[in-house]
């Protein structure tokens, strides 16, 4: 892959990052403990000095660079979703087929009500707040805001957007924990095989 295209992946890979779920009705949550594939997703990222809108999905998106060239980015991934509040999102993304970058990040989540919380694995980072819609055996998290650790919107998230397709039970149950790079690398790498 040219380092142009190799910069694009890790760019859109790094700067597209943890999603927040919420809850359709207090007594059950429309977000749980699982694992669950990431059928597309919308972030800000920057791209040849500019701030946009990208998003990336499984069936390719076509995204023209600077110089006029048109790439093909293609993603696939997996939310892991911890009853312990620890999550992990890994996400490949590849450019006109090549080899992809891998994102593999821990976080945190939390529901709050219909609205999905997600952050830094510390958890005292800034969180993504998200509003959780299912449609047609999706799970729909439309951005809403950016909040600091005591709740206070410092940002505007509307646009950003993740899908997300259950799994079934037998792979929900994997570890989200990382004891260490090389079973982290196993692992991303037995879950995207699964989706």
């Amino acid at each position: 892959m040219g380092s142009g295209r190799v910069g694009m992946a890790w760019v859109l890979a790094a700067g597209i990052g943890c999603a927040h779920l919420g809850a359709s009705r207090p007594d059950k949550p429309a977000l749980a403990a699982g694992k669950y594939a990431v059928e597309s997703i919308r972030s800000r990222a920057q791209l040849d000095g500019v701030d946009q809108l990208i998003e990336i999905s499984e069936t390719g998106t076509k995204l023209t660079d600077a110089n006029g060239a048109e790439h093909v980015l293609t993603e696939r991934g997996a939310l892991m979703l911890g009853e312990d509040g620890l999550c992990r999102l890994a996400l490949a993304v590849s450019v006109d087929g090549e080899e992809p970058g891998i994102s593999d990040r821990t976080c945190r989540w939390n529901v709050e009500g219909d609205r999905f919380l997600l952050g830094d694995a510390s958890g005292t980072g800034t969180r993504t707040v998200y509003q959780v819609q299912r449609s047609g055996g999706r799970v729909v998290l439309e951005g809403m805001s950016d909040v600091d650790p005591q709740g206070k919107v410092i940002g505007n998230a509307r646009g950003e957007r993740i899908v997300l397709v259950e799994r079934a039970p037998e792979l929900a149950g994997r570890s989200v924990d990382r004891t260490s790079e090389e079973q982290a690398a196993r692992e991303i790498q037995e879950c995207l095989q699964d989706l």
